[in-house]
């Protein structure tokens, strides 16, 4: 599943907005990138997506379920009518149309009061309706059926300050990968500490049977030893007894083993099987753990059952209850995990369930994480999460300048720009050209800026003056001080050269 494009017409800040999703031709990541001011429009975006695919997760669970409807305050200023069109891509779920392009797209309308109401949201939605509707069949027919992850994390997300990890232990539901992902602000931490100490008990008794299998199939390898030590005596005894009578029976006898031989081999083979499968059932927390550890200093994540239970990682040879941890370090643990956790809910017969497919949206993904995890953030998310399409707002130029085949547009004032690929370049370089900020502070710019002048000017005292009263204000080692004062020394020398030159001529 990928989100293709969406239009949004009198919505928000939007008169007419038409923004295409990474992947495109020109973009083989499936990261999009959104940045732009406070208040440009960005998490309006988000939005628009949240109540068009509400429509989409409403149905997956029954045709009489509805999506999100849109609020009358976000119908733009003076207009009677706002329309959102999303168009996806479900890859064997569409529905093939003339065109022989497969993509669904529907429509969510509204009208405000007491205006005429040219939408009818069930025209609209009968594509997707019917899409929704072979995902329910398929699923009727496979339980094991990977259905797609659509969940939307806010502004507003929040971890919980102290969690713990729910002593109840119960089975999910595929149908769980879905609760809260588009109608819920915030991480419910606890949550995913409850399903990981479920998980990590299942994983447990699998052990169990583990060892308990593997202490069978000794058992099993020994008896078949024997039966084949047995087995060749008696063919000595047999080549070698003349008696026709008593060799019979020995025959009789050896074809009993023999068969006893094949009964063991055929229970050693079950047990291969089935503890393949345990290992296989095993496979949902490691998958939990890889991720957890790609995308934090956290090592070896689990529960611990003593007093209240919580969950300990490992971290520089220490253990530490994540109540110790920062918010961001809790933040982006919590964030991870949920993905993770509703990837392995939706896809339980994956070998890895971290390649499942979906759509997750993240407003300000930078927020509470210290630019050294920004840095390398959509490159974590692109390599744990391989399929998975990833529409991200941010402030930060770490996040743009990650990796070179994302999609990145730029807001401003309702209209909206494909910004050039700006992978590798330095952090000021790209908050001058994309984010449209000063590197510096606006007076110390105006200072280096008079000093540069001067310089040029040959106003050597007034240049001096300016460095000191920086020298005074700023660090010592700042390099743009530095290279003032270089350029200063450059400038008299050059001076000198030039005076000593005009003295040997005349």
């Amino acid at each position: 599943m990928k989100i293709k494009q969406l239009k949004l017409q009198n919505y928000g800040r939007f008169e007419d907005l038409t923004i295409d999703f990474a992947p495109t031709e020109k973009s083989g990541s499936n990261v999009t990138v959104i940045v732009g001011n406070n208040g440009a429009g960005k998490s309006q975006i988000l939005q628009a997506l949240v109540i068009s695919l509400s429509w989409f997760v409403a149905l997956l669970k029954s045709d009489s379920y509805k999506g999100f409807d849109v609020p009358e305050q976000s119908i733009k200023n003076n207009q009677n009518n706002v329309l959102l069109k999303t168009t996806v891509d479900f890859n064997n779920f569409d529905i093939p149309n003339p065109s022989g392009i497969n993509k669904t797209p529907w429509v969510v309308a509204k009208t405000r009061e007491g205006r005429i109401n040219d939408s009818d949201n069930g025209i609209y939605l009968m594509e997707l309706r019917r899409v929704a509707y072979k995902y329910r069949e398929a699923l009727t027919n496979d339980d094991n059926l990977s259905l797609p992850l659509v969940v939307f994390y806010a502004v507003e997300r929040a971890v919980l300050q102290h969690v713990k990890a729910d002593v109840l232990s119960h089975g999910y539901d595929q149908m769980e990968g879905y609760s809260n992902t588009l109608d819920s602000n915030g991480i419910d931490f606890s949550e995913f500490l409850s399903w990981f100490r479920n998980a990590e008990d299942i994983e447990n008794e699998l052990n169990k049977s583990v060892y308990v299998k593997y202490d069978l199939m000794s058992e099993l390898e020994d008896k078949s030893k024997q039966l084949e030590k047995q087995t060749i005596k008696l063919k000595k005894i047999i080549d070698f007894e003349p008696d026709s009578e008593k060799k019979a029976k020995l025959y009789a006898h050896l074809i009993n083993n023999i068969n006893k031989s094949i009964s063991l081999i055929d229970i050693y083979q079950k047990e291969i099987d089935e503890t393949i499968n345990i290992h296989n059932e095993s496979i949902t927390l490691v998958a939990i753990r890889e991720a957890i550890e790609r995308f934090t200093d956290f090592k070896n994540p689990r529960i611990r059952r003593q007093g209240i239970p919580t969950m300990i990682v490992e971290k520089d040879g220490e253990e530490l209850d994540i109540n110790q941890l920062s918010q961001g370090e809790k933040s982006l643990l919590a964030l991870v995990g949920d993905i993770a956790r509703r990837l392995t809910i939706l896809n339980p017969s994956l070998d890895n369930p971290l390649e499942g497919e979906g759509v997750v949206m993240i407003d300000e993904v930078d927020l509470h994480l210290h630019p050294k995890w920004q840095h390398d953030l959509i490159d974590k998310l692109v390599r744990t999460f391989p399929n998975v399409q990833f529409i991200l707002t941010t402030h930060s130029p770490h996040v743009i300048s990650d990796r070179s085949d994302i999609l990145v547009y730029s807001l401003d004032d309702g209209e909206i720009e494909q910004i050039p690929n700006v992978y590798g370049q330095d952090v000021n370089t790209v908050l001058t050209k994309v984010f449209d900020v000063d590197i510096r502070d606006s007076e110390v710019e105006i200072k280096f800026n008079n000093i540069r002048r001067a310089i040029s000017h040959k106003k050597y005292l007034s240049a001096e003056k300016e460095i000191q009263e920086l020298s005074e204000k700023m660090p010592a080692d700042d390099v743009e001080l530095l290279k003032c004062r270089l350029m200063l020394a450059q400038a008299k020398v050059n001076d000198k050269k030039d005076n000593e030159l005009e003295h040997a001529d005349d």
